[in-house]
């Protein structure tokens, strides 16, 4: 049973500006470094072009998911910029913030870009005011969403942790073309429990994507039994006035610890979902790779 992504792994070329970005300004801890150990085999796993040379697993400890795995791969071609969530694919990632002004001053100090200044809006459904800014993480080709951290509403390691800025990673958000068959691969396959759906839209939500007047999107969020942070959403992408081409490789791999991970294997053997490796044997055990026919490319190993 799905119950949140533990791990998001990031393919780069080149992983020092991801390093500078996550573990020196947003705090996150190295919790190993090196080499890529038969990187044929997690090429395979991982859905990537060429094979990776050496990894770096940042975390937050206390925390319940929500880690990074910046990948370095030799030669990966640049991503093209996220820009408006128009093609499927990985699109963004969303963190809390305590202070979120701090944070995103020392961010733009250090060069990185934000879409927009912040807005304020509701959560759909809801009375919950939202303070929120898109970052525009060009290194991966993501955008990156920093929420407003409230206590006791927004549930993280902020809230076990006062000394820290900064969350792990609170959802993975992936554009598809087909939303009802990626909430039926949610629910049905990774039994995951959808506790959103609905739709954003207006100026604010307009103003955050640099979308256009009147655009908008449908989304579902899922979580497990135990709402571990990350959470993983899907939205409907938005029909591009040009279509644009296809990722030329994973920009992001969600990355699950699975109650059963032959259950899902047979699951998912009929290809009806996306193409998938079975479960390969590896030195850290059972694991299988899914390119998913909704946008999202997923790493599965057994809980």
């Amino acid at each position: 049973m799905f119950d949140g992504i533990d791990i998001v792994v990031l393919p780069v070329a080149d992983t020092a500006p991801l390093h500078d970005l996550y573990a020196d300004a947003m705090g996150f801890e190295v919790v190993e470094a090196g080499p890529v150990r038969d990187p044929g085999l997690w090429a395979r796993l991982w859905g990537l072009p060429l094979p990776p040379a050496d990894s770096v697993l940042l975390g937050k400890p206390g925390s319940k998911g929500g880690w990074i795995r910046l990948v370095g791969v030799p030669g990966l071609p640049p991503p093209d910029a996220a820009g408006a969530p128009d093609r499927p694919g990985a699109y963004a990632l969303d963190f809390y913030l305590r202070d979120p002004a701090a944070t995103e001053d020392v961010l733009g100090r250090r060069g990185w870009t934000f879409v927009s200044d912040p807005v304020d809006y509701l959560l759909p459904g809801t009375g919950h005011p939202v303070r929120e800014r898109m970052l525009d993480q060009t290194r991966s080709g993501l955008r990156h969403a920093f929420v407003q951290y409230r206590e006791g509403r927004t549930r993280c390691v902020l809230g076990d942790r006062p000394d820290l800025g900064v969350s792990e990673v609170n959802a993975v958000v992936f554009a598809t073309g087909d939303l009802p068959g990626a909430r039926t691969f949610v629910t049905d396959v990774l039994g995951g429990h959808v506790y959103f759906s609905g739709r954003f839209e207006g100026p604010a939500i307009e103003r955050l994507l640099a979308l256009a007047p009147g655009a908008g999107f449908d989304a579902v969020i899922a979580r497990g039994p135990a709402s571990r942070n990350a959470r993983l959403e899907f939205l409907r992408h938005i029909a591009p006035a040009v279509p644009r081409p296809p990722h030329a490789h994973p920009r992001a791999v969600a990355g699950c610890a699975m109650d059963d991970l032959e259950a899902l294997a047979a699951r998912l053997g009929t290809g009806e979902h996306g193409p998938s490796t079975g479960i390969v044997e590896t030195p850290d055990g059972p694991q299988l790779g899914l390119r998913s026919r909704y946008g999202a490319c997923f790493h599965f190993w057994q809980r």
